[in-house]
């Protein structure tokens, strides 16, 4: 991106601290083993980005990824940014099922306390894969010592979405506290249109409309993948995968640096610290 662009948006935006969203990254793999990850390369210019605006993100990280950039994600740390688990093998928490996804978030919190020194606050399933077929996975997550989620669609989806789920904060019976992703519409056609691959293939109208009245300091967030952000991977398609898919993987991914930049704004908290100031406040509902 140009210089002079990029310093006009962030004069555009500097007085209005918050107005952007929450930016988080799922650090996550698509590529073919033994193929080396590629997300140094995807994502630093997003962090390029981030460090010139001041602004903190939340990096969602996959337990079995940490021993091979444990470097980049204590630099992380130093820099201000939140780390998150984002499981340990990246499969569905009903693929799991409870006993395996107790084992998996036991070995994200040891990796990441041995390699990174820290006790994650935050955990984001795989998928957003927490459903109505998943009813004891909130416990198990508060188990685990996590004080906030950020697992659910509030919506009909076809990976997986939890129809009838709030679509503001919320506390499970347990008392974690849920921060289910923005979607924007009505009933069935209601999408998490902020982030991944929905930001990168959606129109510009109608990322826009999505934003209005959203806001980081009301909680609102976007997410972004490694390979959203990467234009020089060459095209391939995964064992099992359709070509249907495997073209969505790759598609717009020209688009996704500059829709995720606008949502930068100095002065935006991170997903914890929002998480941190909703708990403190007393004043959530609990979803039964």
């Amino acid at each position: 991106m140009p210089e002079h662009i990029d310093e006009k948006r962030r004069r555009q935006t500097a007085q209005r601290p918050g107005a952007g969203l929450i930016i988080t990254v799922d650090v996550e793999d698509h590529g073919i083993s033994p193929a080396k990850p590629r997300i140094d390369q995807a994502i630093g210019p997003l962090l390029e980005v981030l460090e010139a605006r001041r602004v903190k993100a939340t990096f969602f990280v996959v337990g079995e990824l940490v021993s091979q950039w444990d470097h980049q994600l204590r630099e992380l740390v130093a820099a201000g940014h939140e780390i998150g688990l984002h499981g340990f093998t990246h499969r569905r928490l009903e693929a799991l099922g409870p006993a395996a996804f107790s084992e998996e978030l036991r070995m994200g919190v040891d990796t990441l306390g041995e390699y990174v020194g820290i006790s994650p606050d935050g955990y984001r399933a795989p998928f957003c894969s927490m459903t109505r077929n998943t009813p004891w996975a909130p416990d198990l997550i508060k188990e685990a010592g996590f004080s906030y989620s950020s697992s659910v669609v509030p919506a009909w989806n076809p990976m997986a979405g939890y129809p009838g789920a709030p679509r503001q904060p919320f506390l499970w019976p347990c008392g974690l506290l849920e921060l289910p992703s923005p979607v924007f519409g009505i009933g069935k056609m209601a999408l998490p249109v902020l982030g991944g691959a929905y930001l990168r293939l959606m129109p510009s109208l109608i990322v826009q409309l999505a934003k209005r009245r959203r806001s980081a300091d009301r909680g609102a967030w976007t997410y972004v993948h490694p390979y959203d952000l990467d234009t020089t991977e060459q095209f391939y398609r995964r064992s099992g995968q359709s070509w249907i898919e495997a073209r969505l993987m790759f598609a717009r991914r020209k688009h996704m640096f500059d829709r995720v930049t606008r949502f930068a704004v100095a002065g935006s908290p991170t997903l914890g610290d929002y998480a941190a100031k909703l708990i403190a406040s007393r004043e959530l509902r609990v979803f039964l």
